[in-house]
C-alpha cells in the first residue's frame, strides 16, 4: 500500500498494530471510535490527519459532550440517546492512543492531542446483590436440582450451584470463571488459580 494523507491509510496501520496488543473487541472499539473522530473532522473541514489541531479535539469532545448520539435500531428505527461530559472519555482515551502511536510510527511530528488534559469518569457504585436476590438464584437451582431426571442433568445442576457460589465468594469475572480448569481449583485449601485475567496475569 503506498502511503498517503488520508484517515483510512492511519487507521489501517493503527488497527494493524492494535492487533498485535489487544483483544479483538477493543481493537474494533478502539477504531470505531477513532473513524467517528475522522469524519467529523472531515465534515467540518479539518483537513488530514496531519492537520489536526488540540483546537480541533477541543472542539470534537465539546461536540460529544452537548450533542445527543442517534442509533438505528433493528426495526431501522431511530433512537436518540443523549450524552454527557463523561461520554467525552470514550473518545478521548482511543483518540490518545491513536495519535501517540501516529507520532511513535514517525507519522506525525506533532501529537495534538498531547496536551489535552481529561480526567477519566468516577466509575458508578457497583450495587451488590441483596439477600433476596441470592435466595432467588438459590430457589431456582434448588428447583433445577429437583426436576432433574437424569444424571447428566443432576450435575449440571450442581455445576450451576458452584458456579454460582464461586462468584460470589471470590469476585472473579465471569470471563475468568469460564476459562477455569479443573486442575485450579483446590477444594483442600480452598483455593482457585486464576490464570488468564483481564490484565492478562495470573
Amino acid at each position: 500500500m503506498v502511503q498517503n494523507d488520508s484517515w483510512e491509510w492511519l487507521l489501517t496501520g493503527f488497527k494493524i498494530d492494535l492487533e498485535t496488543q489487544v483483544k479483538p473487541k477493543t481493537v474494533k472499539d478502539y477504531c470505531d471510535h477513532v473513524s467517528y473522530f475522522a469524519r467529523w473532522a472531515e465534515h467540518n473541514g479539518k483537513g488530514t490527519p496531519y492537520s489536526i489541531t488540540k483546537r480541533d479535539i477541543q472542539e470534537f469532545l465539546h461536540y460529544i459532550a452537548s450533542s445527543p448520539a442517534i442509533f438505528t435500531t433493528g426495526n431501522e428505527a431511530k433512537k436518540i440517546v443523549q450524552r454527557d461530559e463523561n461520554s467525552r472519555w470514550h473518545y478521548y482515551f482511543p483518540l490518545k492512543r491513536f495519535f501517540t502511536w501516529a507520532v511513535d510510527e514517525g507519522h506525525l511530528i506533532q501529537n495534538p492531542i498531547d496536551t489535552v488534559m481529561l480526567k477519566p469518569p468516577k466509575a458508578a457504585p457497583i450495587e451488590p446483590y441483596g439477600a433476596e436476590h441470592i435466595d432467588a438464584f438459590l430457589k431456582i437451582l434448588e428447583h433445577e436440582w429437583k426436576v432433574a431426571t437424569t444424571a447428566l442433568q443432576k450435575m449440571l445442576s450442581a455445576r450451576n450451584r458452584a458456579i454460582l457460589s464461586l462468584l460470589l465468594d471470590s469476585f472473579i469475572r465471569l470471563e475468568e470463571c469460564y476459562h477455569l480448569k479443573i486442575g485450579d481449583i483446590d477444594l483442600s485449601r480452598k483455593r482457585v488459580l486464576v490464570r488468564k485475567s483481564k490484565t492478562a496475569r495470573g
